[in-house]
């Protein structure tokens, strides 16, 4: 049960911060999802072409096809999306020399993050399942991704210009610069 929810939680924080918030430029997120989400190549993304990616990450996920999200698809999912990331980490890393990992840094606190974000994935996810079914239906998905599209329409006009993503870079690299600059004990 507890790896479930510890799967849940990675597909949420997946599904909820890389959509909208990727970078535009810069040496992580080169621009590549926000291109990806502009389809038309105009340089701005149209709220319907966010209702397209949308749509077209439902349909992958959902992998017996019945129109639903359960929790073993959102693992499924999950575990795909992770080798494929550890795959391409694995090859920038090639050559280099390895870095301790965070686990054997300290356990016990590692230990109390997992809970903790199990306990925020289970919650989220009851959040986004209006219904409370189980499972996420294509327009539970859709308004859940779409969140960060209105957050990031700052003049609500049904579209992310250029500025505006900039603007929510910004205030991201705020968050994370306050963030960062936490003392250690919090």
């Amino acid at each position: 049960m507890k790896k479930l929810t510890l799967a849940a939680a990675s597909v949420l924080t997946l599904a909820l911060a890389a959509p909208m918030v990727a970078q535009a430029h810069g040496p992580r997120g080169g621009g590549r999802h926000l291109e990806q989400l502009d389809t038309n190549s105009d340089g701005i993304v149209a709220r319907a072409e966010a209702e397209s990616a949308a749509a077209a990450a439902f349909a992958e996920m959902d992998a017996d096809a019945d129109g639903f999200l359960s929790k073993e698809e959102m693992k499924a999912s999950h575990e795909t999306h992770r080798a494929e990331m550890k795959a391409k980490w694995e090859e920038k890393r090639a050559g280099k020399e390895p870095r301790e990992m965070k686990g054997e840094r300290d356990p016990a606190k590692m230990e109390a993050r997992q809970v903790k974000m199990e306990e925020m994935a289970a919650e989220r996810f009851a959040e986004v399942d209006a219904d409370g079914d189980g499972r996420w239906s294509t327009a539970e998905f859709t308004t859940q991704r779409l969140e960060h599209f209105g957050k990031l329409d700052t003049d609500g006009d049904g579209n992310i210009t250029a500025e505006e993503h900039e603007a929510a870079k910004a205030q991201m690299k705020e968050r994370r610069g306050k963030w960062r600059d936490k003392p250690a004990e919090q």
